[in-house]
């Protein structure tokens, strides 16, 4: 990590927890599009997560080394090397992915989703279409690069 990120002066930046969410999201929504564009790749990384096709609160974590390689480590990494901030802002972004990450495979929908989908932020059901049709929904914080790079669906899954 860059030595800025064990720095305890100052405070919360929140605009570089922002710019870590986005930048965070935009690698992991490239890594994604990688892992299921190519096949022999999504066969040893992704594939055994899609055995959720209607996942779950814990299902978050049921990911291979490969796939966690993939789309968690390489964009943290990556995210780390654009983004200097310090410890403060680092661990608000930290605990803002973590819980992203694992509400969205969550199995129920929540009282906040409506007010998420109308500014861009990703919620489970938004997810869930992505793993009932794999080729939609590739982003796990925001809609926008989905949206961008039209991949977005919206339409029930039901």
């Amino acid at each position: 990590m860059p030595i800025s990120y064990y720095t305890y002066k100052g405070c919360i930046y929140w605009s570089h927890v922002v710019y870590q969410l986005l930048l965070q999201d935009l690698f992991q929504y490239t890594m994604h599009r990688i892992e299921h564009g190519i096949p022999i790749i999504y066969k040893y990384s992704h594939q055994t997560h899609h055995k959720h096709m209607t996942p779950q609160l814990f299902d978050s974590f049921d990911g291979s080394i490969v796939d966690t390689t993939c789309m968690i480590l390489i964009p943290l990494w990556l995210t780390s090397r654009v983004i200097h901030t310090n410890v403060w802002s680092y661990m608000v972004f930290g605990t803002i992915y973590a819980n992203m990450l694992t509400l969205i495979h969550s199995e129920s929908a929540h009282p906040w989703d409506t007010f998420f989908r109308q500014i861009g932020i990703g919620t489970q059901y938004d997810h869930r279409i992505h793993h009932l049709k794999f080729k939609y929904n590739y982003g796990h914080i925001f809609t926008y690069w989905d949206w961008i790079f039209h991949t977005i669906e919206i339409k029930s899954y039901e």
